[in-house]
């Protein structure tokens, strides 16, 4: 049990430090408060099969409060996806136009089944307009096999 929570945690530091983002280094403690039980320890641990994806978006200034509204749509629906764990987005701090979505789904087949959604696709169309360089997409997974291909 212990090793399942020090293995969500080591994940969500690697992805602060992999995007050096000042604001996720908040202590995991601080969820113990939404736990029922007051446990520190989270309820909800990383099987090897769930994946996660971290995407940095860098946004024209005047498509900013557009952008903003579609991504929390976007955001409305994917959380709905039976397989979505968590979708989560974020301004980085001291980069204007910049915002990292951080994704949780249940397995690479909920993470499919969010690519083949006619809303995500609407809001990637939409993209190209508002977009002031290419996103960054980082795909993690703690399967022992994630890289080898088809995972």
């Amino acid at each position: 049990m212990l090793l399942r929570y020090y293995t969500r945690r080591c994940l969500w530091q690697l992805a602060c430090i992999l995007l050096a983002i000042p604001a996720f280094s908040r202590p995991i403690t601080d969820r113990r408060k939404l736990l029922p039980d007051k446990s520190p320890i989270m309820h909800t641990h990383i099987t090897t099969t769930e994946k996660f994806v971290i995407a940095k978006l860098f946004i024209q200034p005047v498509s900013i409060e557009e952008f903003r509204q579609a991504l929390e749509t976007l955001a409305i629906q994917t959380r709905k996806e039976p397989g979505c764990i968590d979708y989560t987005y974020y301004p980085e701090p001291g980069v204007a136009g910049a915002f990292t979505l951080i994704e949780h789904y249940r397995n690479q087949e909920s993470l499919q089944h969010h690519f083949l959604q006619p809303y995500l696709a609407a809001f990637v169309k939409k993209m190209e307009g508002w977009k002031s360089k290419d996103l960054q997409v980082y795909f993690l997974s703690i399967e022992p096999d994630a890289l080898k291909e088809g995972k």
